[in-house]
């Protein structure tokens, strides 16, 4: 008997959301990972979303120089890329992925990332 059975590549999944996000949204994925909206979709509807296999380009916090290989976190509070894996308290960020591009502290600008790798 077989142990497993792949169901389907594992780099888009269905998802029933829990609040409405347009394409390209960056959402929790559990605690300890980030999808990335295929399509918008309203609270308790099911899509499609991205959970690896990709690079994703999102905004990233200003006060943080992210470098190439750092691990980076999904604050989904101010919606930002950061190298913080909390707020400093009780708030914990889901880990999003490692960057595959640069960004200078002091700069408001956007990162680029390989999802959840």
């Amino acid at each position: 008997m077989k142990e497993a059975y792949i169901i389907q590549e594992a780099d888009r999944v269905p998802f029933t959301l829990a609040e409405n996000v347009d394409v390209g949204d960056i959402l929790r994925f559990g605690d300890d990972m980030v999808a990335v909206a295929g399509t918008s979709g309203l609270t308790g509807e099911t899509i499609t979303v991205y959970v690896g296999g990709v690079v994703v380009k999102a905004p990233a916090a200003a006060d943080k120089a992210i470098n190439v290989g750092d691990k980076l976190y999904w604050d989904h509070v101010n919606r930002v890329l950061t190298t913080d894996a909390n707020d400093g308290g009780s708030t914990n960020y889901n880990p999003a992925g490692h960057a595959v591009s640069t960004k200078a502290s002091g700069v408001a600008d956007s990162v680029q990332f390989l999802l959840n790798r």
